[in-house]
């Protein structure tokens, strides 16, 4: 009448849910270098929506700088001077202090960031509309790498898009 036990097919659909969880969960468990780098992407996707809002936003005055400047020497982005885009120097200045749109990667996270895969001082701008212009203009790819995890990418559109995917080694 009753049986004792699973059918075949209970036990086929358990087995596939702990495959799918078992695939969905470890990569959390890898350290925290993958964590790191993702955090790093949605920071860096932060400051292009906020750079690119306040392009849209103040367009009375040409008196902003609405603009990303990426450093080739330390991993770093943002601008020093808000309300000016005028660099003086080749890189930056000493003293620099990131605001909301800049950031400075600690050196223990070995993180580095690139624009179209160029390791030279880049530049990221928006117009009034907040189609991208400088090195970015007709879109580009915003690659954010590190040695032992997959380099993760910000797309941004010629029309001033953001899109988010990840490349395989």
């Amino acid at each position: 009448m009753y049986s004792k036990g699973f059918s075949l097919i209970e036990l086929i659909v358990v087995i596939i849910l702990i495959g799918i969880l078992a695939v969905s969960v470890a990569p959390k468990f890898e350290g925290t270098a993958s964590y790191e780098v993702n955090s790093h992407r949605a920071q860096l996707i932060s400051a292009l929506r906020l750079t690119q809002q306040r392009a849209m936003q103040q367009t009375d005055t040409d008196d902003y700088c609405h603009e990303i400047v990426f450093d080739f020497i330390q991993s770093r982005y943002g601008i020093p001077n808000r309300k000016s885009c005028v660099q003086t120097d080749p890189i930056f200045p000493f003293n620099w202090e990131p605001d909301a749109t800049g950031h400075i990667v600690d050196e223990n996270y070995d993180i580095t960031f690139n624009i179209n895969g160029s390791s030279t001082r880049q530049t990221i701008g928006f117009d009034w509309m907040g189609r991208p212009t400088k090195d970015c203009t007709g879109g580009c790819e915003v690659n954010i790498t590190h040695p032992t995890e997959n380099t993760l990418t910000v797309y941004i559109e010629a029309e001033g898009y953001l899109n988010v995917f990840d490349q395989l080694h």
